[in-house]
């Protein structure tokens, strides 16, 4: 969009909302400011790896009741163009607007004959994909924006598996050519009095807990002391009645109930140290074994275990090592046992799955991939075989009912195996410290650059592409995803990838190790990530801090 097309939309969107307080005090604000101006009305919001995310607020590119409406009409063609009865789910977590843009999306979707069943309360992810499959839906929705700071919301879409679907292409063909204003809505209390709109029965959600608990025998736990917090989220609800743990297992009474502001964790995210300050307070009074961690929309998992006199926090990487390494413990026949993870989620779990002879399937970054993998062995017949998929951002699946990552069902199977480890003289420290002895310290460094513009990704991706093509002393392979086309080096001759087509860069070093570099599909990031092997952790953190410098030396030479 132009730079004279985002006053002209600003001006649109001010005259179609001029009978709405809401938006015109809004709208009086940026009147004057031509870069709010530009920021909000010169792009639309589009689908990434997880849906759409942005910050809330008016414009075409900001999470509000126009643009949520938008998707929803422009999914609802979707769903009658594929389905002659269509139905959906509707969920949302605990953010500011979230069950508003729920409400919002359910009268649009019953204003286009689409049977709507949607959650009384704010629920999670791993319930909504469960739901979708128990009861035949045609597809749901999420309104959430996962661990991201309050101001921001989002928009998750599923498909009749209860998976986000790998290919929006027909979606946002459809989204980009409907009148963003053109959208059909019933209200809630008619649409519900006449049966268009129906609240999820409470039969889903004891069904979901019922077969967790058999999976994972959670309610017999009866050794552990668990300190648990939902961030503000909606996970608690469904966490607390997996366990009957008594007066063994306490809320961090400050995230405990929903506050949209998050007022004690601005970025809600299990992935982050911040996140368990408040709970290490409480762990620390009660003496308790474990730490759990869920975010706003309950699909992630964080993690922290006793270690000595003090807690240590789990990395993504760390927990999957684990909790392969259990069911592996676990299995009379390590045959059937079948990984899915991330390309870019590395770590003990290559080094496990390699030494046993483990079936391990990778990916494209994007758990809608995982449950893609998972869907084909369904099709085959051998999704028996499916024991774990996860990526290295601390989202984790167990079981083949749930079709993205969940952090309620991930939570209640570790802690089954941390309980077994207790009945065994056994912590989670120790072991994890025996497979790293075993292994070696596969660690695994991330980081992040803010970086709005896909060209500009783009030109900075080919600029690092140039220097590690040129690195022949240390450079084995450069794989280029985005053109399926794999460098090597020492030969320079170019193979195809027999992988999709992704914004994706792998360094692969002539010591086996790597590094990847990609553009985040639901935030304005540019990621790297790091992966090394070294036999003593302290040699593996120089050379992770080493291979960090020339990374952070090459972007600032790039980009300055």
């Amino acid at each position: 969009m132009i730079l004279k097309d985002c006053f002209l939309n600003c001006r649109l969107w001010f005259e179609k909302l001029k009978d709405d307080k809401r938006f015109v005090d809004e709208l009086s604000l940026i009147k004057d400011n031509n870069d709010e101006i530009i920021s909000r009305f010169c792009a639309d919001l589009s689908f990434g790896t997880a849906g759409a995310r942005a910050l809330m607020g008016v414009g075409s590119s900001r999470m509000n009741f126009v643009t949520v409406s938008h998707i929803s009409q422009s999914y609802s063609e979707y769903l009658k163009r594929r389905f002659k009865l269509p139905s959906v789910v509707v969920s949302y977590d605990t953010r500011k607007y979230s069950k508003e843009f729920a409400y919002y999306s359910s009268e649009v979707f019953a204003a286009n004959g689409i049977q709507v069943y949607i959650f009384k309360n704010p629920s999670p992810i791993g319930i909504l994909s469960f739901a979708i499959r128990k009861m035949n839906c045609s597809g749901g929705v999420m309104i959430t924006a996962s661990h991201n700071p309050p101001e921001y919301n989002g928009y998750k879409i599923y498909n009749d598996m209860g998976a986000q679907p790998v290919d929006v292409s027909e979606i946002s063909s459809i989204l980009s050519s409907v009148d963003i204003f053109d959208f059909k809505r019933e209200d809630f209390d008619c649409a519900f009095a006449d049966g268009k709109i129906k609240f999820v029965d409470d039969c889903i959600e004891k069904e979901y807990l019922k077969l967790i608990k058999e999976k994972t025998k959670v309610h017999l736990i009866k050794n552990l002391d668990i300190t648990y917090s939902p961030l503000n989220g909606c996970a608690l609800d469904l966490f607390c009645r997996l366990f009957d743990l008594g007066k063994n297992l306490h809320v961090v009474e400050e995230q405990k109930y929903p506050d949209c502001e998050f007022s004690t964790c601005k970025r809600p995210d299990p992935q982050n140290l911040d996140s368990f300050k408040l709970s290490f307070n409480l762990a620390r009074k009660n003496n308790s074994d474990i730490i759990i961690l869920n975010d706003p929309d309950g699909d992630r998992l964080g993690v922290s275990v006793k270690d000595g006199e003090g807690y240590l926090v789990l990395t993504g990487l760390e927990i999957s090592s684990l909790l392969l390494d259990f069911i592996i413990k676990q299995s009379e026949d390590k045959n059937k046992i079948c990984l899915i993870k991330s390309v870019v989620s590395g770590g003990l779990c290559d080094k496990i799955s390699e030494f046993y002879g483990l079936k391990c399937i990778q990916t494209l970054p994007g758990f809608k991939y995982i449950s893609e993998k998972m869907h084909e062995m369904e099709l085959n017949n051998t999704l028996d075989l499916f024991s774990m998929g996860f990526e290295e951002s601390n989202g984790f699946l167990l079981f083949p009912f749930i079709r993205d990552k969940d952090g309620v069902s991930s939570s209640a199977f570790f802690c089954k195996m941390v309980s077994y480890y207790k009945e065994n003289n056994l912590s989670c420290s120790e072991v994890l410290e025996g497979l790293y002895k075993k292994f070696g310290y596969n660690l695994q460094k991330n980081i992040s650059f803010k970086e709005n513009d896909k060209n500009r990704i783009n030109y900075i991706i080919d600029k690092f592409k140039f220097y590690f093509l040129n690195d022949t002393l240390n450079v084995l392979i450069v794989n280029d995803y985005r053109t399926s086309e794999s460098h090597i080096i020492e030969s320079n001759k170019i193979k195809s990838l027999d992988i999709e087509k992704s914004e994706i860069l792998e360094i692969i070093f002539k010591d086996g190790n790597k590094l990847f570099l990609r553009s985040s599909g639901t935030e304005p990031l540019l990621k790297f990530y790091i992966m090394y092997v070294a036999p003593t952790r302290d040699l593996a953190e120089k050379v992770l801090d080493k291979i960090e410098k020339v990374v952070l030396k090459i972007y600032k030479s790039v980009t300055n």
